[in-house]
């Protein structure tokens, strides 16, 4: 009988699912792809990411608790099968090692220009793989000890008042920007994880409420993206922005606190628990799918020694520069925005075609 997740880590689990390293370049890229008043794009992206909870919901209530394995196991063979969540499961356990990969590229030029960043990669993955092994109830318990540490940086934003401009923003609607669709996804990838709520069936109950959980996360969210970015664009001017790598490092970085010196690099290293959590959740999704994809097998570490692989390809074949680690992690997160719509709609598809054809769950 597996152990069923409560209510209130399960929507903190979910908020960590979404949030992490991408929220320091935000305010950038709403600057170079939406424009003026960028800030509201993010509330766009929030109702397409709830739409897609929506989604999930339906696959959620249909299912009664199935994993996506049976229910995709239901309408298709498996030599069909294994090929493509063995590609899934490549796929979560790239996207997360790259997530902890620009974590580290970052903080190593900000803090320890000097060191090779395969040392602080590797001390971060032995992280990961320690909660790992202790399973998702664990993860989730780690989460909410993270969020009671990191939950206060928003606060840090009212420091920022003093310089905050409205006129700074213009009465100018999403103007100098290239409004492609590349750059809407761009933005749009800052709010995946909510995806991840799939894996997590067999392990809620009714008193879960996974789905109201990962919606009430995506208000947290969206409110803490929108908050941030509605500062930045009033902090600094749409220029600055634009050519600014890490605008909330800068505009933290004129914050002056009588305890602490350099305030970025505190709130920078502090958000390590987010991406330790972020990265851990993305493994704890791959090493489901090849747990699956070995049913067999009787030894327990064979999962973790095959998934110890995508780390190490993220570290070795993946050029360390940090522009290439952003282009990567860009694609791979294009791709993940793909599975997040099209995985719930085929599982959708299939428990309806069973529905129909008097193959309900009991």
């Amino acid at each position: 009988m597996r152990a069923k997740l409560p209510f209130y880590q399960t929507t903190i689990l979910a908020n960590f699912a979404q949030t992490g390293v991408v929220l320091f370049s935000l305010p950038r890229l709403l600057s170079e792809n939406i424009g003026t008043n960028g800030w509201v794009a993010l509330l766009i992206c929030s109702s397409v990411a709830a739409f897609n909870i929506l989604l999930i919901s339906f696959v959620y209530r249909l299912s009664r608790g199935k994993t996506i394995f049976e229910i995709s196991q239901s309408a298709l063979p498996k030599f069909i099968l294994v090929p493509f969540f063995g590609v899934l499961a490549g796929l979560w356990a790239i996207l997360g090692s790259l997530v902890g990969k620009e974590y580290i590229l970052i903080l190593k030029s900000l803090s320890f220009p000097s060191l090779h960043p395969a040392y602080l990669y590797i001390l971060f993955e032995i992280l990961v793989f320690l909660l790992l092994t202790k399973g998702i109830m664990s993860i989730s318990s780690t989460a909410v000890l993270a969020f009671y540490v990191t939950i206060w940086n928003i606060l840090l934003l009212s420091y920022a008042y003093e310089d905050f401009d409205l006129s700074r923003m213009t009465t100018f609607w999403f103007k100098d920007a290239t409004h492609s669709f590349k750059g809407w996804i761009e933005v749009y990838i800052a709010f995946l994880g909510y995806e991840l709520c799939l894996l997590l069936f067999p392990y809620t109950n009714e008193k879960t409420h996974l789905i109201r959980a990962f919606q009430i996360a995506n208000l947290i969210t969206t409110f803490t993206y929108t908050l941030t970015a509605f500062v930045s664009f009033g902090f600094f001017s749409l220029h600055q922005l634009q050519h600014m790598k890490y605008p909330i490092l800068n505009m933290f970085s004129y914050v002056e606190l009588p305890f602490v010196k350099r305030i970025d690099d505190l709130l920078f290293n502090i958000t390590l628990f987010r991406v330790l959590i972020t990265n851990t959740l993305y493994a704890w999704a791959a090493i489901e799918t090849i747990k699956w994809l070995l049913p067999a097998s009787n030894k327990q570490w064979i999962p973790y020694v095959i998934f110890a692989i995508f780390p190490l390809a993220a570290l070795f074949v993946i050029p360390s520069a940090l522009e290439k680690t952003e282009h990567w992690l860009g694609l791979f997160g294009l791709s993940e925005a793909g599975v997040a719509f099209l995985l719930p709609i085929f599982l959708l598809v299939v428990l309806l075609i069973n529905k129909y054809r008097g193959r309900n769950y009991a």
